[in-house]
């Protein structure tokens, strides 16, 4: 298992076209759709402050698909199938890879999060160019473990990882956040477009930790 430690985090679900998920999703995972033809992009950034290869920034581009039922207790939450991810350092890159096989965006990332007046900005940048430009709210603070399933592929295998946050956070659907993402290399699977401009639910995370237990094949 692989455990670090963030201080920031957000989680931010906005609807895409199901055109693009269903390209950018492998034949055995389907997207969930919260209306026809409107499935779910989300969007994901982390500041972590302690890991097995030290403190890194990361953000990471996916499709909501539905979870599986497994052996947990409790069951998961949620779905995702992560489709590229960026990060601010090669030992991070290399270390997200081997522990998610997830793809890699090969170029450090920029990663900024600004805390004002009830608001989190994260602005993220690659190679001087600007990627996404994401603002979540506040609403009231809880904490809790949270259980998720990643699904990835390597060649033909299907894989998934058990992923637990665990940390304060703060979550609603009042729609108040908002997101402008840039034509760059990490959203070039996406037709721009498409996405909603606002998210339906928005997810803000502080001092608390990500475990991702081994892949598994399906």
């Amino acid at each position: 298992m692989s455990k670090a430690y963030f201080t920031t985090g957000v989680s931010a679900l906005f609807e895409m076209a199901t055109a693009d998920a269903e390209r950018i999703l492998p034949s055995h995972l389907q997207p969930i759709e919260v209306r026809p033809q409107r499935s779910i992009l989300n969007v994901t950034a982390f500041h972590f402050r302690e890991s097995e290869v030290g403190p890194y920034a990361e953000l990471i581009l996916s499709v909501v698909v539905p979870p599986l039922i497994g052996r947990w207790r409790h069951h998961p939450k949620a779905g995702f199938y992560p489709f590229i991810a960026a990060t601010s350092s090669e030992t991070s890159r290399a270390h997200l890879y081997e522990r998610m096989r997830v793809p890699m965006h090969p170029e450090n990332l920029d990663l900024q999060l600004i805390e004002r007046d009830g608001e989190l900005r994260i602005r993220a940048w690659a190679e001087q160019s600007p990627v996404v430009d994401l603002t979540v709210t506040q609403h009231k603070w809880h904490s809790s473990t949270h259980l998720l399933h990643s699904f990835t592929m390597d060649g033909d295998r299907r894989l998934k990882a058990d992923v637990q946050i665990h940390g304060r956070y703060t979550m609603h659907e009042h729609e108040r956040g908002r997101i402008t993402l840039f034509d760059h290399p990490i959203t070039s699977m996406l037709t721009l477009d498409e996405v909603a401009r606002y998210p339906f639910r928005e997810h803000w995370l502080k001092e608390g930790y990500e475990l991702v237990h081994p892949l598994e094949s399906l």
